[in-house]
């Protein structure tokens, strides 16, 4: 260990590894650069947004057998939220990131830069990329900024830089291409982990955190919209955005203050159907989950296939969504282990075979009110490919934007049910009508398009011959009666 005096303040440093070139002072926040035998103070870190984590300075863990000890951090934020890369030590002094973002964890190893990679403009989420023997699908093209630090760093960084970043999937194989130092960019490689699988220990409690932040965990908290005045209420520890019911601005509660982001019209979650209200809370499995968050989906070209998704949230065991749609409730999870497979008919995810639900279809956020962990912005447009299980009870789901794509897994739940998780009496019925028409006037489309031309060109002799009167009465009421069903 490398123990100095900080330059700004005269607090002691220490550098536990060899390879920290950068350490950031516990007390002023000053950046201490690393050479040779002395330290020379290269500006200072903002402080860290509150944060939730339960990870630390000093938590620690085994991987493969190896011990190791987390030694630093560094807090990041893009337009959407935030996330955190924790610089952690191996015992035998290799050094590697743990990536937090979301209650998902992913571990990565430095490779060194990439001279194959593509340009960070040319990237977008679903492009395929080859390295070794896998293909990785880009799951995040992100323009992020270092926002904060503490702890010791392998790299030299400068407080606030620049950090675009992209991440690609491959099964549990994870994988970085970190531009943040130009072209080419550092190639960092590893996979999705869990903190049950790393073995944690020394990791926050409910009472280091609210000595930490003045807040505890899960508890719930009051903030006056800066809008419109309303009260919000949200879970201390899960939200980085909040969505005002009353006036629909999004507000960002990051730092010290709540800022606007932005305003769009607001709706009334009656008028969505909302069977659930926010707030509510459910026992699942002995543990208590609250309703955090309430998204209402609609479908682009049928504005009459639409869905609510519900934001779960429990203090140990993070987020989970519980969506209500015409085909029943649905339980889900983003999925750390990617799908092997995905194509037009069928997907396939270890051993098991998942039949395509629908076609491929576009929708986008029409009402947000609640608490998030990112921005939910109403009118965001995702496109979406479902998947089902033989048995009818899983559901794998790929919601892609331009720069974003994610994978879920829901299962099946039923009335019964979620009746007893939210203490009802009766079952629980979804609002909505079922979807199993809208799915088959979508895969009729095609033959209605086919059986609409053979009509027109069958008849074409006619009108061509000037018999417009009573065949072209004739084929126009014989369509409108063909596309009837496929348009209600």
């Amino acid at each position: 260990m490398y123990r100095v005096a900080c330059p700004a303040c005269g607090a002691e440093v220490r550098f536990h590894a060899t390879s920290s070139v950068l350490a950031v002072c516990p007390y002023c926040q000053s950046t201490l650069l690393r050479d040779a035998d002395s330290v020379r103070d290269i500006g200072k870190m903002a402080a860290l947004l509150g944060d939730y984590s339960p990870l630390q300075i000093a938590s620690s863990g085994i991987w493969r057998g190896r011990q190791f000890t987390v030694v630093g951090r560094i807090q990041l934020q893009y337009d959407a939220g935030v996330w955190n890369e924790w610089h952690i030590l191996f015992d035998d002094g290799q050094s590697a990131w743990l990536a937090d973002s979301l209650g998902q964890y992913v571990l990565t190893h430095a490779q060194g830069p990439c001279n194959s990679a593509p340009a960070f403009d040319s990237l977008l989420a679903g492009q395929v990329w080859p390295q070794g023997k896998d293909s990785f699908i880009f799951s995040d093209i992100r323009r992020a900024r270092c926002v904060a630090g503490e702890g010791e760093l392998p790299r030299q960084l400068q407080p606030g830089y620049d950090a675009p970043v992209a991440d690609a999937r491959c099964g549990g194989g994870f994988l970085t291409l970190d531009y943040s130092d130009g072209s080419p960019p550092q190639l960092y490689l590893g996979e999705a982990v869990t903190l049950k699988q790393l073995n944690m220990q020394r990791l926050r409690d409910e009472r280091a955190i609210t000595a930490a932040t003045g807040k505890l965990q899960g508890s719930v908290q009051q903030l006056a919209c800066p809008q419109c005045g309303a009260s919000l209420d949200y879970r201390a520890g899960t939200a980085t955005h909040l969505n005002c019911p009353s006036c629909g601005s999004e507000v960002d509660i990051q730092g010290e203050r709540a800022t606007v982001l932005g305003q769009h019209q607001a709706q009334q979650a009656s008028t969505l159907r909302f069977t659930l209200a926010n707030g509510s809370q459910a026992t699942i499995d002995g543990k208590v989950w609250t309703i955090i968050g309430l998204l209402g989906w609609e479908e682009i070209e049928d504005r009459n296939s639409s869905w609510n998704e519900y934001l779960l949230y429990e203090p140990q065991l993070g987020l989970r969504w519980l969506t209500e749609t015409g085909n029943g409730w649905w339980l889900g999870t983003l999925m750390d282990i990617w799908v092997d497979q995905a194509g037009p008919q069928q997907a396939s995810w270890g051993k098991n075979r998942f039949a395509a639900r629908y076609p491929a279809y576009d929708a986008h956020i029409a009402y947000a009110a609640g608490a998030f962990p990112w921005r939910a912005r109403v009118g965001e447009r995702v496109s979406i490919r479902e998947y089902i299980s033989s048995d009818g009870n899983t559901v794998l789901a790929c919601e892609q934007s331009p720069h974003e794509l994610t994978w879920s897994s829901s299962r099946s739940v039923s009335p019964a049910e979620l009746a007893r998780w939210f203490g009802q009496a009766a079952p629980v019925a979804t609002a909505f009508k079922p979807q199993a028409a809208a799915s088959s006037k979508a895969a009729l489309r095609p033959v209605g398009i086919a059986a609409s031309l053979l009509l027109w060109l069958v008849n074409a002799p006619l009108l061509l011959a000037g018999d417009t009167g009573g065949t072209l009465a004739i084929c126009f009421i014989a369509t409108v009666i063909l596309w009837l069903p496929l348009d209600t």
